[in-house]
């Protein structure tokens, strides 16, 4: 085969390969800002969850559940006053079978729902050691929940029934 030929099959092959790569988002766009004192301060974890947004507090167990709009906007639907939640949650997780808290000290957890209306079930607690400590990640997957230890290298796969 010729130079021309073989550098033409390469540029078409490699066009082909470019033009058949999916695309993925190449830019971002701020759709609000909100000022400095906009939010409550304190907030240790903001969990998207089924119909909002849940905020907590890990030391006072306060918390707040939120919705936010296509335009940005947001609304805060119901407060929750210290000691409303348990304290020490050091991860919270949106699964499919509820709302995980875990407490990496102590292997504590609870399941819990929101509503629409922002009020909260604990559907089930969890007593300490019920599940391992020192999980230091958590995150839900369609195939399950992935429980991580960045110390370790260890994991564990698992489902809320």
């Amino acid at each position: 085969m010729s130079r021309s030929l073989v550098r033409l099959l390469s540029w078409s092959l490699t066009l082909w390969v470019v033009s058949s790569m999916p695309s993925f988002a190449q830019d971002h766009a701020t759709i609000k800002v909100f000022p400095n004192g906009a939010f409550a301060l304190g907030w240790t974890n903001i969990v998207s969850i089924p119909g909002g947004i849940f905020y907590y507090n890990v030391d006072t167990g306060a918390g707040a559940f939120a919705t936010l709009d296509g335009a940005g906007s947001h609304n805060t639907v119901k407060i929750y006053a210290p000691g409303a939640f348990a304290t020490g949650w050091t991860h919270i997780v949106s699964t499919p079978g509820g709302i995980l808290y875990y407490n990496t000290a102590t292997g504590a957890g609870a399941i819990g729902r929101f509503d629409g209306a922002g009020n909260h079930t604990t559907l089930k607690v969890f007593p300490p050691r019920a599940f391992a400590t020192g999980w230091s990640r958590i995150v839900s997957t369609p195939s399950g929940i992935l429980f991580y230890n960045e110390q370790t290298g260890a994991g564990a796969v698992g489902r809320i029934q």
